[in-house]
């Protein structure tokens, strides 16, 4: 249960309206705030440290990052250029326009089954990662939890 810090302003509205004790001795708001600022002290910590974890994760994914857009957009590059030569075509010759679109999806079928081993390759180098981050990020939140319990 996380509770969020409250802040009361006093503007000239509340304080015409109800006097400034009346407002300030709102008991539901007293003891949210203590409950924020302990949670507050609880969760500090591991936010730091899951900001560490996040930092030092896109370190070593930054070169793979890289690797794969300096990869990828030329083909990028080739599908759009081949899409406007296609749409360029299409507007002069508009009675092939079925046959067209046929090659088109034919050719982007094809694409994709080339890409495809690159794609599951790219699948099967981040997955152990980002299943590594996700038991880091459940430990610490349990972690978090158990001390929060406790406390």
């Amino acid at each position: 249960m996380n509770t969020k810090l409250q802040v009361r302003v006093i503007d000239e509205e509340a304080v015409v309206s109800r006097s400034v004790n009346r407002v300030l001795s709102n008991a539901d708001y007293e003891i949210n705030v203590l409950k924020a600022v302990n949670d507050a002290k609880i969760h500090e910590t591991p936010k730091k440290e899951r900001t560490l974890v996040k930092t030092i994760g896109m370190l070593f994914a930054t070169p793979f990052v890289a690797l794969a857009y300096v990869i990828a957009l030329p083909f990028m590059g080739l599908y759009q250029l081949a899409k406007l030569a296609l749409e360029a075509y299409a507007r002069k010759h508009p009675a092939s326009n079925g046959k067209l679109r046929k090659v088109t999806v034919f050719a982007r079928n094809v694409g994709l089954f080339f890409a495809s081993p690159f794609i599951a390759l790219a699948y099967v180098a981040a997955l152990p990662f980002v299943g590594f981050y996700m038991f880091l990020k459940l430990a610490k939140e349990a972690k978090a939890n158990n001390r929060h319990a406790n406390a």
